[in-house]
């Protein structure tokens, strides 16, 4: 009884591994290699970040500019939604007199369906009504 466990759990390993398939490497579209990249230039400005003191006066200067201009479109982004919100204010005030089509217009303000000029550099923390 022993010896036919023991053939069969051979037999077992020998039809796992024989079912492999062999690992295909994926094949990324444009815009995923895209992304990949800049993935990578992130993680290393990240490294070079955190290890500053290594770092040539160059590589210092380019970091704290491409910081500085991270911060200057987030400020920007979170500016045109603060703009937003301030429209859908003035318009919940009326919202009384106010069509339907006027009321999901002043929602589309706070949500927009369909981003406009979106870059993938800006963390857009609006919800997407299309993607749900």
């Amino acid at each position: 009884m022993k010896k036919l466990m023991i053939l069969m759990a051979a037999c077992c390993l020998v039809f796992a591994s024989c079912n492999k398939k062999a690992k295909e490497d994926p094949v990324l579209t444009p815009e995923q290699q895209e992304m990949a990249e800049k993935q990578k230039q992130y993680m290393k400005d990240r490294e070079d970040w955190i290890n500053w003191e290594n770092q040539t006066d160059e590589r210092k200067a380019e970091l704290l500019n491409k910081s500085k201009t991270a911060y200057e479109k987030k400020k920007a982004a979170q500016e045109e939604r603060e703009a937003r919100k301030a429209k859908f204010e003035e318009a919940l005030a009326n919202w009384e007199n106010l069509s339907l089509d006027e009321r999901r217009a002043a929602f589309e303000l706070l949500y927009p369906s369909k981003p406009e000029n979106k870059s993938s550099d800006v963390g857009d923390e609006t919800f997407d009504k299309d993607k749900k």
